[in-house]
């Protein structure tokens, strides 16, 4: 990561397997990005993320993922084979 991403964050391609770890109650949520992109607005990339719940699914997902937007510094990128 160099000095750019330290305070705007990496870009994550879409397809990138992440985990939110923010969540008040329950454990983690885990997803897939959507897409990302750097907004000027708020000066940081910004992520689109379809959220599967507690586990990232192996293959097609048997429920339908909801979409949530999230600052790429706030994810964690997981390797799926190992989470």
């Amino acid at each position: 990561m160099n000095d750019d991403q330290d305070t705007s964050g990496p870009y994550l391609p879409p397809g990138t397997a992440v985990r939110y770890d923010g969540l008040e109650e329950g454990g983690p949520e885990y997803g897939t990005v959507v897409h990302c992109w750097f907004d000027d607005e708020i000066g940081a990339h910004d992520c689109y993320v379809a959220f599967f719940g507690d586990k990232q699914p192996m293959g097609k997902p048997i429920e339908k993922p909801y979409i949530l937007r999230y600052a790429s510094t706030s994810l964690t990128v997981i390797d799926t084979a190992a989470d």
